[in-house]
C-alpha cells in the first residue's frame, strides 16, 4: 500500500548533505550492481562513534546522491536519474531501516538505461526492506533467553 502524502514526503532531514556523512558512508562497503553503488551506513551502530548530529534527522533513513558528469553527459539526464531515484526512496522510507543511503551511479548511461536503473535501486531498496522485515519477524518469534544470574553477584569478598 501506498503512504499518504504527508508520510511520504522528502524533508531536509532525509537527505545526506554534509560532506562528512558522504565520507562515512563511502567508507562502508559498498552494494555493487550493474549500474549503482549504494553505500549503506548504519546511524545508530557506527563502530563505536555516535551520529554527527543525535538528533531528528538520524530518526529516519536519509539518502545523498552522487550522479556525476561522466557517467551522465547531460545535465537533463542527471537531474533525471536523481529525481526518480528520490523518488522511489521517498515511497518507501517508512518500511527502510534508520541508514544513511549514498548511491553512486557507476556506468555511464544513455536515456535508454534510465529504466534500467531504477529497477536496480528499487531492487536494492526492496532487498533492504526485506532483510529488515525478516530480522524483524525473527526477532519477533525468538523466545526471549534468561539471562544467567551475574558471577559476581554471588561472590563473597
Amino acid at each position: 500500500m501506498l503512504p499518504t502524502l504527508a508520510e511520504a514526503s522528502f524533508p531536509r532531514a532525509a537527505r545526506v548533505l554534509e560532506s562528512d556523512d558522504f565520507a562515512r558512508a563511502l567508507k562502508t562497503r559498498a552494494q555493487r550492481g550493474r549500474y549503482l553503488w549504494v553505500y549503506r551506513r548504519s546511524v545508530d551502530t557506527d563502530a563505536g562513534q555516535t551520529p554527527a548530529a543525535p538528533s531528528a534527522a538520524t530518526a529516519r533513513p536519509q539518502l545523498g546522491l552522487m550522479i556525476g558528469k561522466r557517467n551522465a553527459r547531460t545535465s537533463v539526464l542527471r537531474n533525471a536519474v536523481k529525481r526518480r531515484i528520490r523518488e522511489q526512496f521517498r515511497l518507501r522510507q517508512n518500511a527502510l531501516p534508520t541508514s544513511q543511503y549514498v548511491v553512486r551511479l557507476s556506468l555511464s548511461i544513455t536515456t535508454k538505461d534510465v529504466a534500467a536503473v531504477i529497477a536496480e535501486w528499487t531492487a536494492t531498496l526492496d532487498r533492504y526492506i526485506a532483510k529488515t522485515a525478516a530480522a524483524a519477524a525473527v526477532g519477533a518469534s525468538a523466545p526471549a533467553q534468561r539471562q544467567p544470574p551475574h558471577a559476581a553477584s554471588s561472590l563473597t569478598v
